[in-house]
């Protein structure tokens, strides 16, 4: 009996099933989860039956030669060949030895030619005209999206390449030398972890090639964290590929957004001891982050944030045993779209503290340079507002917020800024709303002397929170002294947290 050729041809069922390159609208491409649904033993034979319908074939040859196409790997070099209209050449190229993993290929004379390393060669098959054969190297591309996942390894993509980004929002694109994008991924052309429905939402950071040594330098120092082992409170990047005149970095997509919008939006949370020890522990994990970048990356990798705040600390959703999830170190450019994204999905206003220089230290009004204790001045601002949203609430902390700010901005800026410090230079002093903060929060039972919260609120002050650079903590100190806070809080209830 003949084949049924019943159905609409392979060329109509995928006609309609064309993914977008969003980043590229102009790019159409065929996911590979399409190809897959699409491609098969049976449909290849059908394909193969319909277009050689007056072709003299051997019994079961062109079953066979479905089955062949399968194995060898070349669903991709078949399915541009049912494009061109030119299946019934599977066999000769087949023959030549091309499967998918030699895509894509360019003319080398009379044949084809492999851009893969080594170069191979394939005959052309003999009727085709060079119309034919630029058809061919043109459709090749629909089949070649990329597949993302977390290695963290460098690809040079072709111009030609459509990459699977099936939305991408550059409401958020800002930057003096990088754009940053809301990115959702087809989920069938990544391998992240997780199979959530936000699994396949990611953060694009594009360098343009204007700005290429931004760029390696960026990749450079987040190549060296990475090698330094899966730091958990540390944002690590995904990969990394340069396409044409950009270079772009992947990063994964923080659904909860960042530190402020936790405490904006979680502030309904009942203050019990499984909060106050997740924020406790959160805690020790950013400093602990914070000595990673300080103490093992070295001189040679910029091995400070410098811009720390709450803005710059993300927040992933689950992950941890009571849901609360866990807080990340992040960099400006990065942190920027998670909370503009997530905020944009509550339907709430984006006005938020990110761009501001309230968590400055007070070398900085002077010019004096960065050092790493310029990071621990910024990490006990934010310790402290950590301390107050969990013994009182967030209008407690935006409270806080505007008593430190003043009335005049500092000449030369847009807007006063609630700095944790008053004067400039040699005049810097810690605000006095600081110390106002710390005594109502000592007579609180919550963060009493003697309770977890009181001893932190004894190193912010005595020991994160100096103008004297020198009196500070380093990062080793600072995640000793948090790690035995921790420690205790773990074995005994009542020091840990009172909940009334």
């Amino acid at each position: 009996m003949g084949a049924k050729q019943g159905g609409p041809s392979l060329y109509d069922a995928i006609s309609g099933k064309y993914g977008i390159d969003d980043l590229q609208r102009e790019r159409t491409y065929i996911p590979i989860d399409v190809m897959k649904e699409l491609v098969t033993t049976e449909s290849i034979y059908r394909e193969l039956c319909r277009n050689s319908k007056h072709q003299v074939w051997g019994k079961g040859s062109r079953r066979q030669l479905a089955e062949r196409v399968i194995k060898s790997h070349a669903q991709r070099v078949f399915l541009v060949l049912v494009l061109l209209d030119q299946s019934l050449d599977t066999e000769r190229l087949l023959n030549s030895g091309l499967t998918d993993d030699d895509l894509p290929l360019v003319k080398s004379g009379d044949a084809f030619r492999s851009e893969r390393d080594g170069g191979k060669r394939f005959s052309l098959p003999p009727k085709w005209s060079s119309q034919t054969v630029d058809q061919f190297l043109d459709h090749q591309w629909r089949l070649l999206a990329p597949v993302f996942g977390m290695s963290g390894k460098h690809r040079a993509f072709h111009p030609r390449q459509p990459m699977p980004f099936q939305k991408v929002d550059e409401s958020h694109k800002k930057g003096s030398s990088s754009f940053v994008y809301y990115v959702q991924i087809r989920p069938a052309h990544q391998h992240f972890s997780g199979t959530g429905p936000h699994s396949h939402e990611i953060v694009l950071k594009e360098f343009p090639s204007r700005n290429q040594q931004d760029f390696e330098t960026e990749r450079a120092n987040l190549a060296s964290i990475r090698r330094l082992g899966d730091n958990k409170h540390i944002t690590q990047y995904l990969e990394t590929y340069s396409q044409g005149d950009r270079s772009c970095i992947l990063f994964p997509f923080a659904k909860g957004g960042d530190l402020e919008d936790f405490w904006k939006c979680q502030n309904f949370r009942p203050r019990d001891r499984h909060l106050a020890l997740w924020c406790l522990e959160q805690m020790l994990g950013l400093a602990q982050g914070l000595q990673v970048l300080h103490v093992f990356v070295g001189d040679d990798a910029n091995c400070r944030h410098g811009d720390l705040k709450p803005g710059n600390i993300l927040h992933f959703t689950g992950g941890d045993d009571n849901n609360n999830g866990i807080l990340k170190i992040a960099d400006f450019g990065i942190s920027r779209i998670h909370t503009e994204t997530t905020f944009q999905r509550l339907g709430k206003a984006t006005v938020t503290k990110s761009t501001t220089p309230s968590y400055e230290a007070p070398e900085e009004s002077f010019r004096q340079a960065r050092s790493r204790k310029y990071d621990i001045w910024s990490m006990g601002c934010i310790f402290l507002e950590f301390a107050l949203w969990l013994a009182e609430s967030w209008d407690a902390v935006q409270a806080f917020d505007s008593a430190r700010t003043p009335k005049r901005a500092r000449q030369g800026e847009p807007r006063p800024w609630a700095r944790f410090y008053k004067g400039m230079g040699a005049a810097a002093k810690v605000h006095p709303e600081v110390f106002r903060i710390l005594a109502r929060l000592r007579c609180s039972p919550r963060s009493a002397p003697g309770t977890a919260l009181g001893d932190l609120l004894d190193m912010v002050e005595n020991h994160l929170l100096k103008v004297d650079v020198e009196a500070r903590f380093g990062a080793q100190d600072l995640s000793r002294r948090l790690g035995e806070i921790v420690s205790e809080a773990r074995a005994d209830a009542e020091y840990l947290f009172t909940s009334g």
